[in-house]
């Protein structure tokens, strides 16, 4: 399997959607409660897991990569496609510096979408070690990025973005996806 095959993104993003009720005493969330999504780093898989707030603080967080608040909409409001810039935030500064493909692939579809939301300015493309980088600036938080280019097609940053919606618990349209 090559860069250009689709399998390759599918199998690295096996992510499970988030549940409706606690991970920890099964406690089913009602319509309108809070409860914490938590993302967990275990052995180079990310898995979703969703806690109570009374369980909250007895959650195993040594393998905790992100987490945010979040609560399960009423079934007859339309659905909020609203995904925290904080949190994406998060996350990609959690992914810097980490090595596996999936996780430099997610990190450069996180800044593209950062990019498009303009937290990030483009400010310029670098070469080192005979990988390309984009470098970035936040003007919010007064810092420059360099991302790792993997130079993906299009189809593997749609299934990307597929994915990292439906980790965030985001409802996907086709037409959301990132594109470079």
């Amino acid at each position: 399997m090559g860069w250009g095959d689709t399998r390759l993104v599918e199998t690295e993003w096996k992510i499970n959607r988030g549940s409706k009720d606690c991970i920890l005493c099964n406690k089913k969330f009602s319509e309108d409660e809070e409860y914490y999504s938590a993302l967990f780093d275990e052995n180079n898989t990310f898995m979703r897991k969703d806690f109570c707030i009374s369980c909250w603080d007895s959650a195993k967080q040594e393998c905790l990569f992100s987490f945010w608040k979040t609560k399960l909409p009423k079934r007859d409001k339309p659905v909020q496609n609203y995904i925290s810039t904080d949190v994406l935030l998060d996350i990609f500064s959690r992914l810097e510096g980490k090595d596996e493909t999936h996780q430099r692939n997610l990190r450069y579809v996180l800044a593209l979408y950062l990019i498009r939301k303009k937290i990030f300015k483009l400010k310029s493309f670098s070469r080192q070690n005979q990988e390309e980088f984009i470098i970035l600036s936040y003007p919010k938080g007064g810092r420059e990025f360099s991302v790792f280019h993997p130079d993906l097609r299009e189809e593997e940053i749609t299934a990307i973005t597929a994915e990292m919606n439906q980790l965030l618990n985001h409802p996907y349209q086709e037409q959301e996806a990132i594109k470079t």
